[in-house]
């Protein structure tokens, strides 16, 4: 699924002169289905905004632009968003705030109870079981506890499990790492991969963490005063310093050292994962040590 926007706007109590806020100002916006996307701004730059956009959480209509993800054309008044809320599902910042149910089982079955009604009890067991095990639980020891008496990383795989459940083709998360530690964060953009390999075809994410938008995004748009400010993959966006500066965001770590070297001229060429720039660093040492060797040798 595809998603389009086309001058899309919103304004926050846009009846209010006082009040008035406007949060997305003209968002010209594609993201390829597929796509490992990042979204990334200040605070009040308009990108969660944006997302909350993408399933009808906040509705469109045809005076504010138009977006469309897929087959839906949400600024449509017949757009269909139970179909759509299917399609896309939503995960909030400390999702495992989400849970209600009085056991896992029955917090994973609810978005099958509401998307899809007509499923007997045999078959909401299978899509309950495959997407806790999915997630990395085991079914059987998880299915009938409390989830507030699961740890925190649990209740989160918990929480994700009730959104894909339902099989959504996109998956959006607004800061999924919030609140992680180190080896936290670690497992569950793992997690993340693993979903954007086998189950979900399209994720995206929106973070304040460059570094986890850097090393983790195959493209990136930089949000700003509620417009997109740049588009591209994390080379092109990162290393487009002035740009960057000017939208109040930090540098991500590789980022910052490659600009770095590059003002002390040493010019290295990474696509901005560690691993990456760790082999690019040796090569250029490499090279280097042989050309020194070589005037040696004269």
């Amino acid at each position: 699924m595809r998603i389009v926007a086309e001058e899309l706007n919103y304004v926050y109590s846009e009846k209010s002169k006082k009040l008035a806020v406007h949060a997305l100002n003209g968002v010209n916006l594609t993201i390829e289905a597929g796509d490992f996307f990042g979204i990334i701004g200040k605070t009040g730059s308009g990108k969660s905004t944006f997302v909350q956009h993408l399933n009808g959480l906040i509705p469109t209509d045809s005076k504010h632009g138009k977006l469309t993800v897929g087959e839906f054309v949400l600024s449509n008044k017949k757009c269909d968003y139970k179909a759509l809320r299917a399609k896309v599902g939503m995960v909030f910042q400390y999702p495992e705030y989400q849970l209600f149910a009085e056991t896992v089982f029955e917090d994973v079955e609810f978005g099958l109870k509401s998307f899809y009604p007509n499923l007997t009890k045999e078959e909401k067991e299978v899509m309950v079981k495959t997407a806790i095990e999915t997630v990395g639980l085991n079914y059987e020891e998880i299915k009938d506890k409390s989830p507030f008496d699961l740890s925190g990383g649990q209740k989160r795989r918990v929480a994700i499990a009730g959104v894909i459940v339902s099989k959504p083709e996109i998956l959006v998360l607004d800061e999924p790492v919030a609140g992680l530690d180190p080896q936290g964060k670690k497992e569950f953009i793992s997690l993340l991969h693993t979903l954007h390999k086998t189950t979900v075809k399209t994720i995206i994410i929106v973070s304040h963490d460059m570094n986890l938008v850097a090393e983790n995004c195959n493209k990136i748009a930089v949000f700003c005063d509620g417009k997109v400010a740049k588009v591209g993959t994390p080379k092109e966006v990162f290393t487009d310093y002035e740009n960057i500066k000017k939208t109040g965001l930090d540098l991500p770590l590789i980022a910052f050292l490659t600009q770095k070297l590059q003002e002390k001229g040493i010019e290295i060429s990474t696509n901005l994962t560690l691993e990456n720039f760790i082999k690019e660093v040796f090569k250029k040492h490499e090279e280097v040590k042989a050309k020194q060797r070589e005037g040696g040798n004269r």
